[in-house]
């Protein structure tokens, strides 16, 4: 396991200014295809582990990539948006890794979240771009139920549609109840993903533009995030009241 940014840089870099994201249209309900991305994921990856040699095969990622470079997404309602910024990120995540495959974990393609230039929406995005300073800003925590990275302690990759919300609640109780990545019991202290330490504030507020102040108060005290996160538990684990946080897996998801 190849170790992970460090968490100061990274907690500031979560909160820096955002880009200006468009706001769905008024009485806006268009739609943008996703299919190629489901029938990607379903034909190479369990959502846990991804074959990146296929995936690197796929006409259909090239296709669904070109269709992203184009397309509209203010002129998508909310849901809309949400689904198809995440999906862009895991996209491009897809994309980027099957190109350089094999790595050992996603720090080995140089300027992978910071560097590398995307087009999407008819802009020109890094990961992180789209990530911190578009993705969370949409107004919903459950982004982080969806983004993948390409690495082992991610949540589980899926594409998501028109069902967005239901589509995060069950990703997010699925990575849940997964005790490498998820969460866990270890005796009376919940030991959650790291995600709920660094992403902590979103869950705290909800917040459109996320504060530092916020994430600040998750890392200190990390127990403030149970309200948000009980309802995607095992039942085993939802009584519990004192939190710790995993080991983060920076391995990339790939499969050997």
């Amino acid at each position: 396991m190849s170790a992970g940014p460090s968490p100061v840089p990274a907690l500031v870099s979560r909160v820096r200014a955002p880009l200006r994201v468009p706001r769905p249209r008024p009485g806006g309900g268009g739609a943008f295809e996703h299919g190629p991305l489901a029938r990607v994921i379903a034909a190479t990856s369990d959502g846990w582990t991804v074959d990146y040699l296929a995936v690197g095969a796929s006409e259909e990622l090239a296709v669904y990539l070109e269709a992203l470079a184009t397309a509209d997404p203010a002129a998508l309602d909310a849901g809309g948006q949400l689904a198809f910024w995440i999906n862009a990120y895991n996209a491009s995540v897809l994309a980027a890794v099957a190109a350089r495959w094999p790595v050992a974990t996603v720090f080995d393609i140089p300027g992978i979240f910071t560097s590398l230039r995307l087009r999407v929406g008819g802009r020109t995005l890094t990961l992180d771009d789209i990530e911190h300073g578009i993705a969370r800003r949409l107004g919903d925590p459950r982004v982080h139920f969806g983004l993948n990275c390409g690495s082992v302690g991610c949540p589980p990759l899926r594409a998501y549609g028109e069902d967005v919300v239901a589509e995060l609640d069950a990703n997010g109780r699925r990575y849940l109840a997964d005790e490498r990545r998820g969460a866990r019991a270890d005796g009376e202290l919940l030991l959650l993903s790291r995600i709920f330490q660094w992403f902590g504030g979103d869950f705290l507020t909800g917040m459109r533009a996320p504060s530092a102040a916020a994430t600040i108060v998750a890392a200190l005290r990390p127990a403030r995030v149970l309200p948000a996160v009980r309802p995607y538990l095992p039942r085993p684990l939802a009584g519990l009241e004192r939190v710790g946080f995993l080991d983060y897996d920076w391995s990339v998801n790939g499969r050997s």
